[in-house]
Formats: C-alpha cells, structure tokens, sequence
C-alpha cells in the first residue's frame, strides 16, 4: 500500500525524471542537428552528446523500471524485465559518469592556466585524446562489469518460476546488491577524477580573478564575469556530483532494501544530479541557451 510519503517521493522523482529526460533529449537533438548539417562535431560537442545520450536512456530506464514495480510486482515477468532495465541502467550511468569525467578534465586543461610542463604538453592534444580515453574507458568497465551482469543474469533465467514467484523484495535484494557495489566502484573513481579535475580548475579561476581584481582590471574585464559564472557552474557540480556519489553508497549499503518504496529517496538523490546537471549545462552553453530560448519564446 502507498502511504503519502511514499507518493511523494514518486511524484518528485517522476518530476525530477522527466526533466532531465527532456533536458538531456534537448541536448542530443540540438548537438545531433549540428553535426547532420556540418557532418563534424567538436570534442566539448562530442563529450556533451555523449553524456546526454547515457543520461537520457539511463533515466528513461530507471523511470520504466519504477512502472514495472508498480505494476507488475512479484511475478516472473517483473523480475526478467526488471533485470533488464537494470542492466540497461548500469552499463548507461556508466558511460555518463565517464562522460562527466572527462568533460571535466576537458574543461579544466582548456580553461586552467599552469605551467606544469605535463599540463603544458597536454592542453594542444587534450581535443584528440578526450574522445579516446572516453572510449577506453567505457570499453575497459565494460570488460570488468560483464562476470557480474552474467552472474546477475543468471540468478534470475536460471531460476524456476515457482522461485522467482516465490521472492519478495528482501530476498531479491541478494541478487542486485553486486551491481550496486560495482557501481559505487566506478562512481568512486569517477568523483575522484573529477574533483581533482574541478579542484584544478577552480584554483586556477580563483588566481586568476584575484590578480586582475589587484590590478585594477577586475570589474572591467568581461572575463572577469565570466569566469565567476563558471565557478559557480563548478561548485554545482561538484555539489550534486557529491549528492550523487552519496546515494551510491546508500544503495551499496543495507539502509534502504532495493525495490521497496523507501529506495524513491535514494534514486530522488541520484536522478537529481542528471537532471540538474543538464539545465545548467544548457544555462551555461550559448548555443543551447539561444537555442532553448528561441523554443520557449524567450526575448
């Protein structure tokens, strides 16, 4: 039975979803429509459409998987199409969280100023390289998440109806908990790379604000502005990246059972940071803001 609470947390996180299904669609059709009519995509285009696309099939995923539990809950045909939404959800957070990475070690070679004869070497080949270590990197997870997609695909095929009818949501759990510990594995490595890389970026904006504020050219200099907008844009995403990774480890964790009502909280917490992520991305590029405001009929 449904109590308030529960209906609450459905609600927000069906809004929560959706948003970020239509912001991240957004994405891939402005960027997709681009690279029809030029037939060439940049590498921060390239990295973006690639995040948005992961994101988007990952949330469309997570959102079906919450209707089959709904409606088809406690029978073998929720357990197999459930084990396929699964899987299909952790092989895409995958990819976008290596998206997330390396656009932001993108964005710090290209924005930071250091003279670290490595960084030196690295930022005239980072447009090259980019795309590659995305490649490898989802490649690579791939290789080392398959033993546990098997293992997970063959506890559920493997079973007998009159077993699979017979769990219910704490005794299923057994089966999901390795997924989510493989999960929150690569979620570590990622929100490390990408809180040096931030880290990197925000010391290197920070310096540099503070010496044209010393030289007198700070509230002149248009860059100035920019470059604040930019730390903000930073911070938030670490913020939500940090609330991400949180409710990885609660999902890895016996705090919540998977497949019950209460886990609404934590997947709240981890659709959030896709969501949000997506309007700032599109608040921040002028491209995609021009883009979102002719569509809205914003002057």
């Amino acid at each position: 039975i449904l109590t308030f609470i529960k209906i609450f947390f459905l609600i927000i996180f069906e809004i929560v979803s959706f948003i970020g299904i239509l912001g991240n669609g957004f994405i891939i059709v402005v960027n997709g429509h681009k690279w029809f009519q030029s037939r060439k995509m940049i590498p921060s285009d390239f990295l973006l459409t690639s995040l948005s696309t992961s994101r988007f099939i990952m949330q469309l995923s997570l959102l079906i998987n919450y209707v089959l539990l709904f409606s088809l809950k406690n029978n073998f045909r929720f357990a197999v199409e459930d084990a396929y939404t699964l899987i299909t959800w952790t092989f895409m957070n995958m990819a976008s969280l290596w998206s997330a990475t390396w656009l932001s070690v993108f964005y710090c070679v290209k924005v930071a100023n250091f003279t670290n004869c490595f960084f030196l070497c690295l930022k005239p080949r980072i447009n090259m390289l980019v795309p590659r270590l995305l490649g490898m990197s989802i490649v690579i997870s791939s290789i080392f998440s398959v033993p546990s997609v098997i293992e997970y695909l063959g506890q559920i095929r493997g079973g007998n109806l009159t077993v699979i009818l017979s769990l219910n949501v704490s005794q299923n759990e057994s089966y999901i908990k390795p997924l989510f510990h493989l999960q929150l594995t690569y979620t570590s490595i990622n929100v490390c790379i990408s809180i040096i890389a931030s880290s990197l970026l925000l010391a290197s904006l920070w310096k540099h604000t503070r010496n044209l504020k010393k030289s007198g050219l700070g509230s002149k200099d248009l860059s100035t502005q920019v470059h604040k907008n930019v730390i903000i844009v930073v911070f938030s995403f670490v913020f939500f990246y940090l609330a991400y990774f949180t409710a990885s480890i609660i999902a890895a964790s016996d705090v919540f059972k998977p497949h019950r009502p209460e886990f609404l909280i934590v997947d709240v917490l981890a659709t959030s940071f896709p969501s949000t992520h997506c309007i700032v991305l599109i608040l921040t590029n002028p491209k995609l803001k021009e883009m979102a405001a002719r569509i809205l009929n914003i002057r």
